[in-house]
């Protein structure tokens, strides 16, 4: 506590509490001004000021004081200084006049005593949580609302989630050393699903990461690779079979059928839906309940961002709960194909966590795992593990469908069908594959022109033939990948693989700044999507900044560790030949190569690491054999790859790979 605070106290003139402490700054108004005029900006603040005023009125927040366009305010509690903070941020979203405001709130114990007007003007109000909650706000980006762990905690367990319009996604950045304090300070965020844009707090002189205990680190990133990997399962399994629709999470009263056959469910254009049931909890404790109903609700909303199939809504899903359900008659009444269950069991501090996908027309087991983790932080275990479920699932599900789909033969398949196939080729990783993946998705989306995923499947899977010296015209086949993406963005804005093809699209064109900003927002729809990452990482390879594309690889590989590595080995290889990180650089090539011997730049990412490395004799080796893979291997055909020009990468890529014999 401050001097001040304390000097408040022990004069008898003030009292000491805990309060949650805000402060919000309007973004840019100082260039607005040079842009905009004083006048105009004046307009825009006192509008930002009276939403300020009617937000803190509804929420019980006091105003203490104005600073220009900043504000500082205090709440009675954590719940209501959120529930301000996204009215805050919805409302300048729906007013686009208005810029961003950069938000953080941190609670803690303060000195408060009467302010120099008297009474009833605000109180003087001082301590070091005062100072953290000014340093979190500095932290935020425009739009952004970030918070102590304390006040997430506090607040996740009450807001109302029927208040705001759009979901409220909550998300954990780690812990970060703020300039002037001796302990770091665990840093999250909150925000409206489709406004925000999560992203963590950049490594400053003012605020620094922190590195966790590797004993915490792994048991923090294993957990992330549980309920993401059964959703990536869950999804990839069915993310083939549902692909027609914009999806979104769906009531089971509009799609019950009076039969267990679910081949065709009603509703759903004869997609497979897939239902979370309430996650049974094996603890002692039945307060340990609220976490295994939490896993739960977070893997449905993770569920619904994949917009590839139908969710069915909790209201519908949580009606099942207990042991020995019969789960053809539950998938019958809930008219989901595909089921998800599991369990939470706690014994101290450790927890195990199990989830299973099953089939229910077949009544089949799909994918099970299990996790067992110690317990720290529950609500950032709870994102953890069900963002990794999330991501395991859609291997296995997009597999899954994709085999069913070819057992039934190429003849009169249903657009979903078409699409599941077309999947299977581009998953080979080949010039031939893709070809074959492309006339699948034309040909679904000929079936079915609204199909949004499809289309976008066929700009990706022709912006793969241009990087791989595909036989056409550079230019038609970038302006065909333009036509594919564009018309699926259209179809269905909130789908995160029309944004990541529209974002391919900008890549094979030479333009990695729209790319970004395209796949970027596949990132936000669908946090737990890897391909997502992946993609990412590849446009950050080309917009030279390796370190981004390490961090985006390597979230797409820690969502997916199960899945294919070919593009994440990829990334990884050529970005860590650029920062100098040789021998890693070398060893994800060689996996790279192993892994897909027909894909070019495996031996040129051998080459330029292995030269790095001073080991010339196996540079030349890696040219001769990527020379019998691909006769054509040639710097050119490396250039056409890449796409992108970045005179000084290029040269220095081209006189490694010169050294090691090739022209």
């Amino acid at each position: 506590m401050t001097v001040s605070a304390l000097q408040a106290m022990s004069d008898g003139t003030g009292t000491s509490r805990i309060l949650t402490l805000v402060f919000t700054d309007l973004a840019d108004s100082t260039a607005l001004k040079t842009t905009h005029g004083d006048e105009l900006v004046g307009d825009l603040i006192e509008q930002h000021r009276e939403l300020v005023r009617r937000f803190a009125e509804e929420f019980e927040g006091r105003i203490i004081d104005w600073a220009g366009d900043g504000c500082f305010l205090t709440f009675e509690t954590a719940s209501a200084a959120v529930s301000f903070a996204l009215r805050i941020q919805q409302a300048h979203a729906d007013a686009r006049e208005l810029p961003g405001v950069r938000t953080g709130l941190h609670m803690g114990e303060v000195g408060e005593r009467p302010g120099p007007d008297g009474d009833g003007a605000p109180p003087r109000v001082a301590g070091l949580a005062v100072d953290l909650a000014a340093r979190i706000a500095g932290l935020a980006r425009p739009g952004q609302v970030l918070m102590s762990a304390a006040v997430g905690n506090s607040a996740r367990q009450r807001i109302d989630p029927g208040l705001l319009r759009q979901p409220i996604r909550w998300q954990a950045y780690g812990s970060y050393l703020l300039k002037g304090f001796d302990e770091p300070l665990s840093i999250r965020e909150a925000g409206l699903e489709g406004i925000a844009r999560f992203v963590a707090p950049t490594a400053s002189e003012k605020a620094a990461p922190v590195a966790e205990p590797q004993t915490s680190l792994r048991r923090r990133r294993l957990l992330p690779l549980a309920l993401g990997s059964l959703v990536v399962a869950l999804i990839a399994y069915l993310v083939g079979t549902a692909a027609l629709e914009p999806p979104a999470v769906t009531n089971a009263n509009d799609v019950r059928q009076t039969t267990p056959d679910l081949a065709e469910v009603p509703g759903f254009g004869g997609r497979p839906a897939i239902a979370v049931l309430p996650f049974d909890n094996r603890s002692p404790d039945p307060e340990q309940a609220f976490f295994a109903d939490g896993l739960a609700e977070d893997l449905i909303m993770r569920l619904s961002s994949w917009r590839a199939f139908p969710v069915i809504a909790r209201n519908s899903s949580f009606q099942h709960r207990g042991g020995n359900l019969d789960l053809k008659r539950v998938s019958a009444e809930l008219g989901a194909r595909y089921l998800v269950e599991g369990s939470v069991r706690r014994a101290g501090d450790q927890i195990r966590v199990t989830a299973q996908l099953i089939d229910a027309s077949t009544d089949q087991h799909v994918w099970a795992q299990s996790y067992d983790r110690a317990i720290t932080d529950l609500f950032t275990l709870q994102d953890e593990i069900s963002s990794t479920i999330a991501a395991s699932l859609v291997g296995d599900l997009t597999r899954a469908e994709g085999e069913r789909a070819r057992q039934r033969g190429t003849e009169n398949l249903e657009a979903w069908s078409l699409y599941q196939l077309g999947m299977q080729h581009a998953e080979r990783f080949s010039l031939e594959e893709y070809g074959e993946a492309r006339k699948f998705f034309a040909r679904a989306v000929d079936r079915d022109p609204r199909f949004a995923t499809a289309r976008a499947q066929l700009a990706l899977s022709t912006v793969m033939e241009i990087m791989l010296g595909g036989s056409g015209v550079r230019e038609d086949m970038v302006s065909t990948a333009f036509e594919s993406g564009r018309r699926a963005v259209a179809l269905d804005a909130r789908d995160p693989t029309a944004h990541a093809a529209l974002g391919g699209a900008y890549l094979a064109a030479g333009d990695p700044k729209n790319g970004i900003d395209s796949i970027q927002r596949a990132v936000d729809l669908n946090p737990s999507m890897p391909e997502a990452w992946t993609w990412l990482g590849w446009a950050q390879v080309l917009a030279g900044n390796p370190e981004a594309a390490i961090a985006a690889s390597l979230r797409a590989q820690q969502l997916n560790p199960q899945g294919s590595m070919v593009w994440i080995y990829e990334n990884l290889a050529v970005a860590y030949w650029e920062v100098g990180r040789y021998e890693e650089g070398l060893e994800l090539a060689r996996r790279l190569v192993a892994t897909q011997p027909s894909y070019p730049t495996g031996y040129a990412y051998i080459a330029m690491n292995a030269i790095g490395l001073g080991e010339i004799d196996e540079a030349r080796a890696a040219i001769i054999a990527g020379r019998q893979a691909r006769p054509d291997l040639s710097l050119a055909l490396i250039q056409g790859y890449f796409g992108v020009s970045r005179p000084a990468f290029d040269a220095r890529r081209n006189e490694v790979l010169r050294q090691a014999g090739l022209e």
